[in-house]
């Protein structure tokens, strides 16, 4: 029972942690553009990841496995998503994002009838019709909607949600391959790698570091997303995975991930609230529950 409610514990404070990575983001992303946030940010994750191999703290071993399976899942997360995720950001805000976010869960139910052919029953699909009918009403009745406005960010947030449903069903199959901190560190190294060599091919070099320094709260917000939100978080959700079934903690940890990063939004950065807010919300965390819903 104590270790059952350390597992909750758990999957809260990630859960809410992650849900402050929108608004770091936002903060960050007024004076860094989105790769050079993501190079920040995930350097930062790669070298506490480095000292702890080092010191052998944590233990990761590929000898003899299918590498490129696990190199593959850290190219779609974090090289394809994450910049999916904060362009997103950038160009909508952040409680948008977080409502968009809490559709991954739907995506991968649906990735998987089209996929890998599962059915799909029909309280399954009236979640997911919920779901997409609160992230319009969200979306749609906000004083800024335009069509033209906001699509791009609309659209790199559907690639977020895409390739972050394509992350979780690769990463649940390789899972009985690759230990849940082997694909954590795989991830951390590629993103560090990758994002700072996109920024020396855009001719931007190393300049993003001097600039948090040169702005504390920027410096600050980038060390928040890379130590809590590609560190921490991570490892508290292979913890609570490991823990807890797949399907249950998704539902929990998306849904608080959802509300803390729309409530954030609203509360520091000004965005729009009003019923749309929080009817859409409502409506795409009871069709995100209902599609993830068992007999047990």
């Amino acid at each position: 029972m104590q270790t059952k409610k350390i597992v909750y514990v758990a999957a809260v404070v990630e859960s809410v942690l992650f849900g402050l990575t929108f608004l770091g983001s936002k903060i960050a992303l007024t004076q860094l553009d989105a790769i050079q946030v993501l190079a920040c940010r995930w350097t930062i994750a790669m070298i506490l990841f480095l000292v702890l191999a080092l010191f052998k703290v944590i233990r990761v071993n590929y000898r003899g496995k299918q590498v490129w399976l696990v190199a593959l899942a850290a190219f779609i997360q974090p090289c394809i998503n994450t910049i999916c995720e904060t362009y997103g950001v950038d160009l909508t805000t952040a409680s948008e994002s977080a409502i968009i976010y809490a559709m991954i869960p739907i995506a991968v139910v649906l990735i998987s009838a089209v996929v890998l052919k599962h059915k799909i029953r029909p309280i399954v699909a009236g979640g997911i019709l919920l779901s997409f009918l609160g992230v319009i009403l969200s979306i749609v009745f906000s004083d800024g909607f335009s069509m033209g406005g906001k699509i791009g960010g609309y659209l790199f947030l559907i690639g977020m949600v895409i390739t972050g449903a394509v992350f979780t069903i690769l990463s649940g199959h390789i899972s009985d391959r690759f230990s849940a901190m082997e694909r954590t560190f795989t991830m951390a190294l590629m993103g560090g790698i990758w994002f700072n060599l996109l920024n020396v091919i855009r001719g931007n070099g190393f300049t993003c570091y001097t600039i948090c320094f040169q702005y504390p709260k920027v410096g600050l917000a980038v060390l928040f997303l890379g130590a809590v939100g590609s560190f921490a978080c991570y490892i508290l959700f292979n913890y609570v995975v490991s823990k807890m079934p797949a399907p249950q903690a998704s539902m929990l940890q998306v849904n608080l991930i959802a509300l803390t990063g729309v409530v954030t939004g609203i509360l520091f950065q000004g965005d729009d609230f009003g019923w749309y807010t929080a009817a859409g919300l409502i409506l795409v965390v009871a069709g995100v529950i209902a599609a993830n819903w068992t007999s047990k």
